[in-house]
Order: C-alpha cells, then structure tokens, then sequence
C-alpha cells in the first residue's frame, strides 16, 4: 500500500473517530455496558478480519505478555468508561478537548517513567493546555457550563492520564504485534468489565431503543473493530510527524458535529481554551516527532 493511500485511509479513519461522541447520544446504554458492547464487537470484527485475511492470533506473544496485557485490557475498559461518562456529563466538544490532552500526560509521564528530558518548549506546551483545559472547564474565566461541567471535564481528565499509561505500558511489551496487541487489550477489556457490570447494573432494567441498537453495533463494529484494523495499517507507513497531523481531525471534527448536529453551546473560552490544547499537544508532539 502506498503513502498516498495509506494518508487517505487515515484521513477517514480519524473521521470516523471524530464521530464516536455524537453517536453515544443516540445510546441509552450506561457507560460500562456500553464499553463492554464496543469491545465485544470489536473482538469479533478483528477475528473476521484475521479470518478473511488468512492471518492467526500469535497466541505465544500473547501468553509471554499475558499480565500486561490482562492490565491494559482493565485500563482500555476504564479509559472508555471514563470517556462516555464525559460524553454524557458535559458536551462533547468539552470532554473531546479535554480528552486530548493525552499527549501532554503521555510527556510527563516520559519524563517520570523512562527520565525523557523536559525541554523548555514542551514545559511551555503543558502549562498552555493545563490553561486552556482550565479555561475550558470554566474554572477560569466563568465561561464554561458550570459546576455540572466539571464532573465531565474530570472524567476526560481521568480517561486522557490512563490513556498516557496505556501507551507507557505498551512500550515495554515484548516480541507481540499491534494487531495482537490490540485484540488481546479489547478481549481483557470485555472480560474485566463484566463482574462490575453484574454488580453495579440492573440488566433486565436496561432498555436499547432501535436506533440505541444500531448505534451501538456501528460503534463496536465500524468505530473500533474496522477502524482499528486500518488506522494500525496506516499508521505502519506513514512517518509519525503524518500521523501526527492527521490524528487531528478527530477532535475538530467532534468539536464542529457538537456545535452543527446536537447544538451544543460553544462558548468564547471553550474555543480559546481548545485552541491552547490543541495548539500545546499538536507542537509538543510534531516536535518530538521531528527529532
């Protein structure tokens, strides 16, 4: 597959997950049933694929890795908990920004966990997003949605830290593909949220409407499952400071649906703040990338 192809494939891929928020408001689904069906269908959707294509689990990597992998399979599920339940508590241009800023924890915890040196820019770039995310939120500036919206802003929060350890850990995995890597995560992640899901939730209470249904299957199958298959396919090719770029779309694009499709409001310090966050992730890592 050539670049051009492979930039396109992204390109709609990012699209694709740009569109994550606006679906979970046509879901009724509480936050961990909902992780629970989108990993799931996932599973499946990448072991059609593996069928489809001839290709087989590597079930030994699997197995050499298989501690780290049961861990990140619990954080995928919290991270996506984390994430819906931003989606719902707050708009969804607020916790997509707010959730990007995992780049930004992704730095610090390089700086804490394998001592990557902090160089003044990057410093720069943390305190700009911490700004924005506190403009954001409304903590500065009193242009946010107010105190519900920051039980959202949190959550985002909490889903971007873990999703800063789950790239940590899955650097020091061993000798295991991404596929691999990634279909053992979403098959741990269904495994580990089940027992809370027995304990916490009522599941003959729960009710799923047509088109909750449909969105759901969408988002198991079209969301995760295809659109990780070729976002790894993709980003196998292209240079990082590409992937980089494009990885944008998503949360501009989640921003632009909340505003145009659900009428969201998009306040002056929400726009100000995002552009801070944004601007602080996109410089810190096509930097890096760049080195």
């Amino acid at each position: 597959m050539g670049q051009n192809r492979a930039k396109l494939e992204l390109v709609l891929t990012c699209m694709v997950f740009g569109t994550i928020g606006t679906f979970t408001r046509y879901i009724e689904l509480p936050s961990s049933v909902l992780c629970f069906s989108r990993a799931a269908l996932a599973v499946v959707t990448i072991l059609v694929y593996f069928a489809i294509t001839g290709k087989k689990p590597d079930i030994p990597a699997i197995k050499k890795n298989l501690p780290k992998l049961i861990l990140l399979g619990a954080l995928m599920s919290f991270n996506w908990v984390c994430q819906f339940e931003a989606f719902a508590r707050t708009t969804i241009a607020i916790s997509t920004v707010c959730y990007y800023t995992q780049p930004i924890f992704l730095i610090i915890g390089a700086a804490i966990v394998f001592k990557e040196k902090l160089s003044a820019k990057k410093v720069i770039c943390i305190f700009a997003a911490f700004f924005g995310m506190m403009l954001v939120s409304g903590i500065i500036g009193g242009g946010g949605v107010g105190k519900a919206n920051l039980s959202g802003v949190l959550f985002a929060v909490s889903g971007a830290i873990t999703y800063a350890i789950i790239v940590l850990i899955n650097k020091s995995l061993k000798d295991i593909s991404t596929f691999d890597t990634t279909m053992a995560q979403l098959g741990f992640a269904a495994i580990v949220i089940t027992p809370y899901i027995l304990l916490t939730e009522d599941i003959s209470a729960i009710h799923l409407s047509t088109t909750g249904l449909i969105c759901t299957l969408i988002m198991g199958i079209v969301h995760t499952g295809i659109a990780y298959v070729i976002y790894f396919r993709s980003v196998s090719i292209l240079d990082a400071q590409n992937v980089g770029i494009i990885s944008y779309i998503d949360p501009v694009e989640a921003v632009l649906l909340s505003a145009l499709f659900l009428r969201e409001p998009i306040t002056i310090n929400v726009i100000v703040g995002a552009v801070m966050i944004l601007g602080a992730t996109a410089v810190s890592e096509l930097t890096g990338n760049r080195r």
